[in-house]
């Protein structure tokens, strides 16, 4: 009776692991995984850590330098859906002012 209520235990067990992964893989379960693209934010940075890593924007691509701009002309964060950012949140200097640029996910 003990082998087959282990045997039901272990069935039951890879049954809800395997529906579980399905879940998450497909995004059902976690439905905020795929929901919105990376959005970017761009304000003057306050205080720079001395140790920060500064971003030129004369480094960045065309289509970063795009993404930059267009966040600096907007009151909120813009989608990066479909475009580059490889900086990741970091510092970026434009005509001698240093900016924060955040990334946010949802």
């Amino acid at each position: 009776m003990s082998s087959r209520l282990g045997r039901f235990a272990l069935v039951a067990s890879l049954l809800v692991l395997f529906v579980a992964a399905f879940l998450f893989v497909t995004g059902s379960l976690v439905p905020w995984s795929n929901s919105c693209p990376p959005q970017l934010g761009v304000d003057p940075a306050d205080d720079v850590p001395a140790d920060a890593e500064i971003v030129a924007y004369e480094s960045l691509t065309p289509a970063e330098q795009a993404a930059l701009d267009d966040a600096l002309a907007s009151d909120s964060m813009v989608s990066l859906d479909d475009r580059p950012w490889s900086p990741g949140p970091s510092y970026v200097r434009k005509n001698g002012t240093v900016y924060d640029a955040t990334i946010a996910v949802c």
